[in-house]
């Protein structure tokens, strides 16, 4: 299900609030993403997406469950190379 009320001014501790599983589907897009990073909570998903070069509407539709993305079996997911999560 789609979350509409995901926008550009949402933040990420309001985004997780929303759907505690957003962020780890938008760490699959940039690593920057993943809870485990330092960013703080009162950071907006236009400001992130703007800081790290991605579209802001494929970070939105990831970030509203519009899109889904799934690391292959035994990669990382994103463009390294490396096949790995070791980076």
């Amino acid at each position: 299900m789609t979350n509409a009320a995901v926008t550009a001014d949402t933040s990420l501790a309001a985004l997780d609030r929303l759907d505690p599983s957003a962020r780890h589907r938008l760490a699959m897009l940039h690593p920057v993403f993943s809870p485990a990073q330092a960013l703080p909570g009162e950071a907006s998903l236009g400001a992130v997406a703007d800081a790290v070069g991605l579209p802001l509407a494929a970070v939105l539709a990831t970030a509203g469950g519009a899109i889904r993305v799934e690391a292959p079996a035994g990669g990382c997911g994103c463009s390294c190379g490396t096949g790995q999560t070791t980076h």
